[in-house]
């Protein structure tokens, strides 16, 4: 049978068991027999839901987040909050469920966003790239159409483009996770009901290859495009939301509150989070995903003071979350990542380790991101203005040599002893790991087993060491739904499309 065949009956199965279960309501089960089958059989029947499970799921992901960056935010948070992340705080909490993830893909011991997000999405290990879909292009029911099928309202709140990797992971399914546009349209066509970031360039008839007004076709669908802070604080309770805040990806908080670079007013991961809580409280079940997708962007950019501070960002919607679970106690938080990137950490600096705490103190005079000093340093004339630019960004005096060093990067001419740190954005985070006393160990993902804690009802079904699939098993649990999609065996040497690699150097300068 060919490709093209198998994905379309593939797709009337995937119609037919959404019918199949709208038509069942909640509290139903739908089972897919024949495991690895090219086109499982689906039929369903009654299953009653056990007792004490969640009728509100937030899960929430700091995206490239590893234990490094953790204990790093944590130093930065005593230093400006006067207290410790929540994050740990609630490690501390005899009711906190842990849990150790294995986030692997199917063609890689190190994932990508979009396959572990899609492992959460539809219950598969799908190869690096993809976005629910198989490597011969299979198409997979996602984690939002079985639960929007069953009845749940679904929320996606991110940093990032709402298209990108993570997001999408819960409710698209595209051959690469570059696709915005396609993904977009996507997220329309499955009536997602709340969707705030950025990323409105793929939503916007000017900006989009098939020109086509996206928000205009939301607004028809009934609901309301927020563009601005304003507009989200004053977003109405009764109807869907499209929140686009910027272009691309939510600019930095270090470029926020740094005051050296010009962006436009966005409204906080804390204030997204609570928006899409207050319209979605009213609903008896729901399911949202919130995402600090940053913190990877930053690691990815061997950029310390970013990463920290959308770290810090990120802890703050899960407060935002906690008083939520507060006054709904039937509410379930999941908080994890998708995979670490570069592997941050505060070294040892000086005799016996004594400057170690004032290196890590000048993490505040840094007031850029590593691509908005680069954008500075590019427009220097002399060496001497290179240095008072770098000076004004972060606080650090350069000398003459790392100069001399850096330069060459500057004209995309550098070379680096070890491949995965031969760039630019590398390079200078390098430089500034002399002030700061931060160092990566590349710009890339790396393979750790993740963190996880679960708070309130249902916590319990994530102890121990899991699989990221499993993830997807227990939200259907939670729904009444038993459905498992085709699962293909692990691999190695897969070859990739081009088009659906991460593009990891627009997160840089380059």
């Amino acid at each position: 049978m060919g490709i093209k065949k198998r994905e379309k009956e593939g797709m009337n199965t995937r119609r037919g068991f959404l019918r199949a279960l709208t038509a069942a309501g909640g509290g139903t089960a739908a089972m897919a027999a024949g495991h690895g089958s090219r086109r499982p059989g689906v039929r369903v029947r009654p299953r009653s839901i056990p007792p004490a499970v969640p009728r509100h799921v937030i899960h929430l992901v700091a995206d490239g987040m590893g234990s490094g960056i953790v204990a790093c935010a944590n130093h930065f948070s005593h230093l400006t909050r006067h207290r410790e992340l929540t994050w740990l705080g609630l490690v501390r909490r005899p009711e906190t469920v842990h849990a150790l993830m294995d986030v692997r893909s199917q063609d890689s011991l190190v994932t990508d966003s979009s396959a572990s997000a899609s492992a959460w999405g539809c219950g598969a290990r799908i190869p690096n790239g993809k976005v629910n879909q198989t490597s011969t292009g299979g198409k997979l029911v996602t984690l939002y159409e079985l639960l929007g099928a069953s009845g749940w309202k679904r929320g996606l709140v991110t940093t990032t483009e709402i298209t990108h990797a993570t997001p999408a992971g819960f409710a698209a399914c595209v051959k690469s996770r570059n696709d915005g546009e396609d993904i977009a349209l996507q997220y329309l066509d499955r009536g997602v009901e709340v969707l705030l970031g950025g990323g409105r360039k793929h939503f916007d008839g000017k900006a989009r290859k098939d020109k086509r007004d996206l928000k205009a076709d939301f607004a028809r669908r009934g609901h309301a495009v927020l563009l601005t802070p304003s507009d989200l604080a004053s977003a109405p309770m009764d109807r869907p939301l499209l929140g686009l805040f910027s272009d691309g990806h939510i600019p930095y908080v270090v470029d926020q509150e740094g005051g050296l670079t010009q962006v436009d007013p966005v409204p906080s991961l804390a204030a997204m989070t609570t928006a899409a809580l207050r319209h979605l409280s009213g609903t008896e079940r729901f399911v949202l995903q919130v995402e600090g997708g940053r913190v990877d962007m930053g690691c990815h950019n061997s950029d310390a003071a970013a990463a920290i501070r959308e770290m810090v960002a990120f802890d703050e919607a899960i407060d935002a979350c906690l008083g939520f679970q507060r006054e709904h106690p039937d509410t379930l938080l999941v908080i994890t990542t998708d995979h670490a990137t570069g592997n941050p950490g505060l070294n040892g600096m000086g005799d016996n380790y004594q400057k170690s705490n004032a290196h890590f103190r000048n993490v505040l005079s840094v007031r850029q991101s590593i691509p908005e000093i680069a954008k500075r340093l590019l427009l220097a004339e002399t060496p001497k203005d290179h240095e008072r630019r770098l000076f004004e960004s972060t606080g650090y005096v350069m000398s003459a040599r790392r100069r001399e060093l850096l330069e060459p990067y500057l004209k995309k001419k550098g070379y680096a002893l070890f491949d995965a740190m031969a760039s630019d954005v590398a390079a200078l985070g390098q430089v500034l790991a002399n002030h700061t006393g931060m160092g990566f160990t590349s710009t890339a993902h790396t393979s750790d087993h993740v963190p996880l804690l679960a708070l309130g009802p249902g916590s319990e079904a994530f102890r121990g060491f899991i699989a990221n699939t499993s993830v997807f098993d227990r939200y259907m649990g939670f729904a009444g739904v038993e459905f498992r999609n085709r699962q293909e065996p692990l691999v190695a040497g897969y070859l990739p499309d081009p088009d659906s690699i991460e593009r990891v150097r627009e997160y840089g300068w380059a």
